[in-house]
C-alpha cells in the first residue's frame, strides 16, 4: 500500500508565510494608497479631485475601496510616457491580488498532495509577491516622506 504524501510541518510552514508576505505586500500597498491618494493633484491642474484634498485625507482609510479602483486612481494621478508598460504592470499586479485573496484554495495545487503542487503554490506565490514588492516599496517611501512633512 503506498503511502500518502503529506508536507512536513517545515514545509507547510514555508508555504503560509510566502502566503503571508503575499498577503502583507498587498495589504499594505492598498492603505499606502488610501494615505497617499486624497492628497495627490491631478495632473494638469493645482488641485485634488472632487471630494478629497487636506479636509477629506481620511476618505480612502475609512472606505472599503479596494487594489483595482486605488491603482487606478493612482494611473489617473501619474503622467509617463510609459503609459501601456505601466497600465501592464499594475493590472498584472491587482490581477494577482485578486487571484492570491479570492482563489489560492481553489488553484489546482492547493490540495498539497505532492511535493510537486507544493513547489507550484510556493512558485505561485513568490511570482506574485516578487511582481508586488517594487510597488510596495515606492509606496512605502513616498508614505514615509510624506508622513514627515506632515
Amino acid at each position: 500500500m503506498t503511502e500518502t504524501w503529506k508536507p512536513t510541518s517545515e514545509q507547510s510552514d514555508r508555504l503560509f508565510a510566502e502566503l503571508g508576505r503575499c498577503l502583507y505586500i498587498y495589504q499594505s500597498i492598498e492603505i499606502r494608497l488610501k494615505f497617499l491618494l486624497p492628497h495627490m493633484v491631478v495632473p494638469g491642474t493645482e488641485t485634488h479631485a472632487e471630494n478629497e484634498g487636506t479636509a477629506n485625507w481620511r476618505v480612502f482609510l475609512d472606505s472599503k475601496e479596494t487594489m483595482g479602483p486605488l491603482m487606478q486612481r493612482l494611473k489617473d494621478r501619474i503622467n509617463t510616457e510609459q503609459r501601456d508598460l505601466l497600465d501592464a504592470t499594475w493590472t498584472q499586479i491587482v490581477m494577482h491580488r485578486n487571484e492570491v485573496v479570492h482563489h489560492f484554495a481553489s488553484q489546482p495545487f492547493a490540495c498539497f498532495a505532492t511535493e510537486v503542487e507544493l513547489q507550484e503554490a510556493m512558485e505561485y506565490l513568490h511570482k506574485r509577491r516578487v511582481l508586488a514588492t517594487p510597488m510596495f516599496e515606492m509606496l512605502q517611501q513616498l508614505s514615509l516622506a510624506f508622513a514627515k512633512v506632515l
